[in-house]
């Protein structure tokens, strides 16, 4: 989990509700700061969507890709067509 401890308290609480540990490591990564806490409202859970949805266009964007690299340079990039990337497949 994240740098927050979770008191005897808690735990038992979250087991009760069926919140898991990672569950509250999401809420505070989309959640409000609130009054002594973090709130998910719809309007995070909305932000949140959109971003998840410009990534997933984002990545869709870069299938078929390749980025050349050389140590800790990078020598070039390009469109591989299928058969480059059978080719580089084959390799593994």
């Amino acid at each position: 989990m994240s740098a927050l401890d979770l008191t005897p308290h808690a735990v038992a609480r979250l087991a009760q509700r069926a919140i898991a540990s990672d569950d509250i490591e999401f809420i505070t990564l989309i959640g409000t700061d609130v009054e002594s806490g973090i709130l998910v409202r719809q309007k995070d859970f909305q932000v949140f969507e959109q971003q998840v949805k410009r990534l997933l266009e984002r990545g869709r964007r870069l299938v078929g890709k390749r980025v050349v690299i050389d140590g800790d340079r990078i020598v070039t990039a390009y469109h591989a067509d299928r058969a480059k990337e059978r080719r580089l497949l084959k390799k593994e």
